[in-house]
């Protein structure tokens, strides 16, 4: 998977981004400031787990950055650019 997070909401959160396509080396890191925490980790656990990463999707989109395989992996702007062709 090629999205890590450091850092917890309420709060600053830094995303690393890997480009998960065989071969490419393309990296990129930014930070977010995330307002709202976590739901209740008892009531929605994966809502809890995935929540800072849930708060990036549109900013990664604005990257350029693509996601396949139904969110388990990554592709930077050029090889989404290649897979489109």
């Amino acid at each position: 998977m090629g999205l890590t997070t450091e850092g917890r909401a309420p709060g600053p959160v830094r995303y690393r981004l890997v480009c998960d396509r065989g071969g490419c080396t393309k990296r990129v890191s930014f930070d977010l400031v995330i307002a709202e925490p976590p739901p209740d980790r008892e009531t929605d656990f994966f809502g809890h787990l995935l929540h800072e990463a849930r708060q990036a999707v549109g900013y990664v989109e604005e990257l350029g950055w693509m996601c396949v395989e139904e969110g388990q992996s990554y592709w930077c702007p050029d090889c989404s650019g290649a897979a489109g062709r």
